[in-house]
């Protein structure tokens, strides 16, 4: 269970850069071919929407790590020159990949996810301790329990791994956006279950044994019959704010996928306020009309529990512009309660605000950049430098080392959806435990007047933590 806590500021401290590191990169953030000389690991990040400007990691066998940006599609590439396969990666948002090749494609999706978990015993996490897989027997076993889905959508004779994709709903970018695929123990077994995202029903059931699938729920071709043919995209960056004096937090990245009947599958872009990484939060409802309502497994106060789980019911109004506003409903698991209000069910307000067609807007400059640590004062300022081409954007942030105490620069990609901007940067933002370096803070925010506001993830570095026990931010920068 992730956590997204909007009634309470959950910062790192900004103004003191503690152990700031830049992992080597290894290519550049976009998908192009190398020439022939250079071994290359290229792929495409997807969910069932392309990951744009989503960091990836890549370990090789003795535990060099590189890494990059995707592009505005979910493109990358990692230039291998002196790197020993085989190799392990990972994008923000607990999705894996693995390749014994020196040069080829990894792609990375819930598939390739599910295809290493299959061949390592339920842990998708091949890369925090790296085992040696054998894959062959996980990718039979997968698209074997998926014949009828990958039939449904023409998607035949590929490998989920190296068979080259755009993410663009069609082929295997559908069926990834399609189906959800989750991986979870169960008394004594490892399951695996397909469901279908826009109502929630379990379409498909297996259990693992030595590499591959054992399945006890095959999916029938009513069940796949249920899944849709064509689908319509809404992006909206949303802000919430609950009944209890707290303040109005995000913008947080919500992406709708409407089938023909109304059904609605939901992806709430988040940053976790452990790690600072970015997590996908997914969840199901309707569209009726102007009416949308929706359910997703999320937790959004300061809960008691660490272990808990809560359920929030969304609710909203779409008006002339395409814009939303509602209420939400937030009910924990028995004898969790939240700590704002000393109560299970914590309820407030959220509006999101509809980009799909939205012209970026022009953001690029120099800002006087600052942030809020929780319970403190805001910091800074440190100077944010963008450059932009159309809805991509370069920056660079300068701040003062606190080790060092000279002058460093960091820097980043992102895009610009409407007024919104995503930016990832490899900076450690707070006071951390340990001595890792940097990998990439994620700033989310909202273009006004020549202002950006919004929340950021800080960088620690996997295993560290930051000192005040919390990897997420509030920050504001001013066009100077």
């Amino acid at each position: 269970m992730k956590k997204v806590i909007f009634g309470t500021l959950l910062v790192g401290l900004f103004g003191l850069f503690l152990s700031v590191g830049l992992i080597s990169c290894g290519g550049g953030g976009g998908g192009g071919s190398a020439s022939t000389s250079t071994p290359t690991i290229s792929g495409t990040a997807a969910t069932g929407k392309p990951l744009a400007y989503v960091p990836i990691y890549l370990k090789d066998s003795k535990g060099t790590v590189r890494s990059t940006i995707t592009d505005a599609n979910g493109k990358f590439s990692f230039d291998t020159r002196g790197l020993t396969p085989p190799f392990y990666l990972r994008a923000e948002g607990n999705l894996f990949s693995y390749t014994e090749q020196s040069s080829g494609t990894a792609n990375i999706t819930p598939l390739t996810t599910a295809v290493v978990a299959i061949a390592n015993n339920g842990n998708s996490d091949i890369y925090t301790n790296p085992p040696k897989l054998n894959l062959t027997n996980a990718k039979n076993s997968l698209k074997s329990f998926l014949d009828p889905v990958l039939q449904k959508y023409s998607v035949q004779n590929v490998d989920f791994i190296t068979t080259p994709f755009d993410a663009n709903g069609q082929g295997m970018d559908a069926v990834i956006e399609r189906i959800l695929i989750s991986v979870k123990p169960t008394n004594n077994t490892i399951d695996i279950e397909i469901k279908n995202p826009f109502t929630g029903e379990t379409i498909g059931k297996g259990t693992f044994a030595n590499g591959s699938i054992s399945v006890s729920n095959p999916i029938n071709s009513d069940e796949v019959n249920n899944l849709p043919s064509s689908v319509t995209f809404k992006k909206y960056f949303a802000y919430a704010k609950n009944n209890y004096g707290g303040q109005e937090e995000g913008p947080y990245m919500v992406d709708v996928v409407e089938s023909s009947n109304g059904q609605i599958s939901v992806t709430i872009t988040a940053v976790d306020g452990d790690t600072g990484d970015l997590f996908f939060i997914y969840g199901k409802g309707t569209k009726s009309g102007n009416n949308i309502s929706f359910e997703v497994a999320l937790i959004m106060c300061s809960d008691t529990d660490p272990n808990g789980t809560g359920t929030a019911s969304f609710t909203g109004t779409i008006d002339s512009n395409g814009n939303i506003t509602g209420t939400f409903i937030n009910t924990l698991s028995p004898g969790d309660t939240c700590k704002e209000n000393g109560s299970s069910i914590y309820e407030g307000t959220w509006k999101a605000e509809d980009i799909t067609n939205a012209s970026p807007a022009n953001i690029a400059g120099t800002y006087n950049v600052y942030a809020t640590p929780k319970g403190g004062l805001e910091e800074g300022p440190a100077t944010l430098t963008i450059t932009q081409t159309g809805n991509s954007v370069n920056s660079s942030l300068t701040f003062i080392d606190g080790d060092t105490g000279k002058e460093v620069t960091r820097t980043g990609k992102g895009t610009v959806y409407g007024a919104y901007v995503i930016v990832r940067i490899p900076v450690i933002i707070c006071h951390d435990t340990g001595s890792g370096e940097a990998e990439y803070a994620t700033f989310f925010g909202r273009y006004e007047n020549g202002t950006i506001t919004g929340i950021y993830g800080d960088g620690v570095y996997p295993g560290d933590s930051c000192k005040n026990g919390n990897a997420e931010g509030t920050w504001r920068a001013v066009k100077k």
